[in-house]
């Protein structure tokens, strides 16, 4: 692709530039409900997912001081949002639960012998990882769909662990029957997206 240029009152040209290189290659639109969600160590969480959200990210400014005004720079530091995710929760509580003894793992409010007391599906935190607190966390894989059902992005969010777990609300007034949901937080050290 050749650079843009600019006229004399600094507007882009863009005659130099082919019209084909400036089309998009894609015409279909992403669809909200186009998602998978997999855990690979506490799978009873994905199969009851309803909705997640990407988190986004944002730059910290460099402010530059002058005489007259602070100047913003270019950063160096990236911070994520937390990743959310809302699941609905099975009859038995057992998605619930299996959070919240990951949480219990990792905060181990009644004795010490809670910590790391989990047996994990990847022994050591998965392939070409070490052990001890790597056991803590794990990878979450969002599979983005197709409008036809084709996987067609990856995002992996890495070194996953929950922050917060909502509580579940029980009512006897209700007219008709709600199904329980709950929403849970995550903390992570990033992500990134690989094309399928």
């Amino acid at each position: 692709m050749v650079e843009a240029t600019y006229d004399a009152q600094q507007n882009p040209n863009t005659s130099k530039l082919k019209g084909m290189a400036r089309q998009p290659s894609i015409f279909d639109y992403a669809q909200n409900s186009q998602f998978r969600v997999s855990f690979p160590n506490y799978p009873k969480i994905e199969y009851f997912c309803t909705a997640i959200a990407i988190p986004g990210i944002s730059l910290t400014a460099v402010d530059r001081p002058t005489s007259l005004a602070n100047i913003p720079m270019v950063g160096d530091t990236i911070t994520y949002e937390n990743f959310e995710m809302t699941f609905m929760v099975d009859e038995n509580l057992e998605n619930y639960r299996e959070i919240y003894d990951w949480m219990i793992n990792i905060g181990f409010p009644d004795s010490h012998s809670q910590f790391r007391n989990l047996d994990r599906r990847e022994q050591g935190g998965g392939p070409g990882r070490g052990k001890g607190d790597r056991e803590l966390y794990d990878d979450i894989m969002i599979t983005i769909l197709s409008s036809k059902n084709n996987p067609v992005v990856r995002v992996r969010l890495y070194e996953a662990w929950p922050v917060t777990l909502g509580g579940l609300e029980y009512t006897q007034s209700g007219t008709d029957v709600e199904y329980l949901t709950c929403s849970v937080s995550w903390a992570y050290m990033y992500y990134d997206f690989k094309s399928v």
